[in-house]
Parts: C-alpha cells; structure tokens; sequence
C-alpha cells in the first residue's frame, strides 16, 4: 500500500541514504539541518511501510522551490515520483502556490525527461555550476 505523510529531522537518515544512492547533494548532517529548518516542508512516499522517496520544498509568497525529490533506484519507473509530485503539486495549491522553480544538473538526464513530462520550462542555465563540470538547468512550472 502506497503512503505519503510529512517527515521531519528523524527521517534524515532514510533521506541521506536516499540521496547517497542518487543524487549525492548533502551529507547526513545536512540533511538533519535541511529538515530541522523551520521554513522547510518534506514529504515521504512509503510503499508497504517502507521509506522508498522524499520530496523537499519550501514555500515564499507565492511560489515553491522543490530542493529535492528522488525515489529509490529499485523503486523506479513504477510511477512513484509521479505520485509524489502530485502530492507536492496538491499541497503548493493549497498553499496558493502560483510558480514552481527547480535546478537540476544538465546530465541528470532522467530528471530533466522526468520535469519536462510535468510541463516544466527551462528558463535559464547557469554554466559549469556543479563541481564535475556539469551545468545547471534552472526551470519553471506555472500552476495557477
């Protein structure tokens, strides 16, 4: 059975373990710090109770910027991030989110597939930003 509640600082390890095995963006410590943050909201998604993808945003005025989501590798292609996406597009439109921005890297290219299939546009692109060289793709969703 499929579940999505809110997390907090105790789920940071699941989180940590989550990005290490993805998108490698923050040590544990950062993770307990990103979720501790007050101003930070995080959803989980749980397939038989077990912890299997998060999605990490924050809300200013009216708009939401998404700093994570990921779902386990074994977990993947089976719709999950779609569900939790739209767990994350439901609670930003309660919340009178008009705009939704995003970063991701230019050769994540699963991700960038992934944002594009949800009507995502590219709105700029800031070169050689990460430490491998690669850049990133800032993009925008309108959700009115």
């Amino acid at each position: 059975m499929i579940i999505i509640k809110k997390i907090n600082e105790s789920e940071a390890k699941f989180c940590f373990l989550l990005d290490s095995e993805s998108l490698k963006l923050w040590n544990y410590e950062q993770w307990k710090s990103e979720l501790k943050n007050k101003d930070i909201k995080a959803i989980a998604i749980y397939d038989d109770k077990k912890f299997v993808g998060a999605c990490v945003f924050q809300f200013l005025l009216d708009e939401a910027e998404l700093h994570f989501i990921a779902i386990r590798s074994k977990y993947t292609r089976k719709g999950l991030g779609q569900i939790l996406f739209a767990e994350f597009l439901n609670i930003s439109k309660k919340n009178n989110i008009k705009k939704i921005f995003l970063e991701v890297s230019s050769i994540n290219l699963p991700a960038i597939k992934f944002y594009e299939n949800l009507n995502f546009k590219t709105t700029s692109i800031r070169k050689k930003y990460y430490k491998d060289g690669s850049d990133a793709i800032l993009k925008t969703k309108v959700i009115c």
